[in-house]
């Protein structure tokens, strides 16, 4: 059981893309890398890089094509290339842990079955609250596809890692009937130390304002910024603290969001900051009094433990991920979909400083439990387990 692994990640997006799965791969790899396992990551190349990835850990594969427009570009990865499969042969691997159900996911499944290697799923993404980016059968695809392409692929592996209890809920709820274990990402408290006073400083003197609000969130449709700003604007009809409120993320709906911002009239209050290098956003939370959020669309909602872990108290609308994160009254508020509901809660605690700080040495004394390197630990405890077993059989 002390037994040193060679893990294979297998990922349909990867750094410098932005997001949550490529941050948790990162988490995971360098702090199983520290414990002594031995980790490559299978993954596109960098979209707008050229060859390889300078990661010697990181085994790049090339595009099958590019999709970007003004705020966003992804790269499809070539499922197909005869690389994964030379690269994988070549390394005595003893489990792959693949990052989603399709597409790179199922390579990782299929070479799994023809090598007898054990194959475990992190389970990262509710794709029930993707409808809206297909062009028909939507409703159809919110309430069966999604379901049953995730609980299909999820009964030929091993084991499947939810990010959450209410994640772990969902898919048996769903009919996943191979193990499933919560292990959240990791929050990295070392960059936290490393980070100094001077960046938090610099951000906060950007930005000024008595009150500084933080959100970190993709500008897309499911993670629900319009609400985020009907929200703010009714808080400014509450208060006449000065606040500002810094939306850090791209997307596609970054015009559509710059006008609702205007429209509201908080053009001097709300900054759309684009995206930050993930070495920089401790150090924007650590400047920030409370972090708001509207998205319903997180199976953990990491960026919640991460601001909590610069001493952010969070607001945010209760859903899937939000709702594990979240206790109410301790950490935060949890409040129903609800804008002026949401804009009290904000309202309440920039107006008062001492349940703010409260609320503050809460968050970070609940995010410490969250480790990185606990996480990793976990982690490789069910690989050992699933490898000692003789996994294999399910794929």
């Amino acid at each position: 059981m002390q037994k040193k692994l060679t893990i294979a990640m297998m990922t349909n997006n990867y750094l410098p893309f932005i997001g949550g799965v490529p941050i948790s791969i990162q988490r995971l790899s360098d702090s199983l890398r520290r414990k002594g396992h031995t980790v490559y990551i299978f993954a596109p190349v960098p979209v707008g890089g050229i060859g390889e990835q300078r990661d010697p850990n990181v085994i790049s594969i090339k595009l099958l094509m590019l999709y970007r427009d003004r705020n966003l570009k992804f790269g499809l990865v070539n499922a197909f290339s005869p690389k994964i499969e030379r690269e994988f042969k070549a390394r005595d691997f003893d489990i792959i842990h693949v990052h989603h159900p399709f597409w790179m996911g199922g390579k990782g499944l299929r070479l799994g079955k023809k090598y007898g290697v054990p194959v475990v799923l992190t389970f990262h993404t509710r794709f029930d609250n993707y409808g809206h980016y297909i062009p028909f059968l939507r409703g159809f695809f919110k309430n069966v596809i999604s379901h049953r392409m995730i609980r299909g692929f999820s009964n030929r592996c091993e084991v499947v890692f939810a990010p959450a209890k209410t994640s772990k809920e969902y898919l048996e709820s769903i009919g996943v009937n191979v193990p499933v274990t919560v292990l959240p990402t990791g929050v990295e408290f070392e960059s936290y130390q490393e980070i100094g006073d001077k960046l938090p400083a610099e951000v906060r003197a950007k930005y000024g304002g008595e009150i500084l609000l933080c959100s970190v969130s993709r500008l897309t449709v499911e993670k629900n910024i319009m609400f985020l700003i009907d929200g703010l604007e009714r808080v400014r009809g509450l208060t006449d603290i000065p606040f500002k409120c810094l939306i850090i993320g791209e997307g596609p709906e970054r015009s559509r969001v710059r006008e609702a911002i205007d429209g509201c009239g908080l053009g001097d209050a709300v900054y759309l900051a684009g995206d930050v290098h993930p070495d920089e956003m401790p150090g924007y939370y650590m400047a920030s009094d409370l972090f708001v959020f509207a998205s319903k669309s997180e199976t953990q909602g990491l960026v919640l433990l991460e601001a909590m872990a610069g001493g952010c108290p969070v607001v945010a609308v209760s859903a899937t991920g939000v709702d594990d994160a979240v206790i109410d009254g301790y950490n935060g508020y949890s409040t129903s979909e609800d804008a002026a509901e949401w804009a009290e809660r904000v309202y309440q605690l920039i107006g008062d400083r001492e349940k703010l700080a409260e609320m503050s040495a809460n968050a970070r004394s609940y995010a410490a439990s969250f480790s990185a390197d606990e996480m990793a630990a976990r982690a490789g405890g069910v690989y050992r387990e699933v490898v000692a077993n003789g996994g294999g059989h399910n794929v």
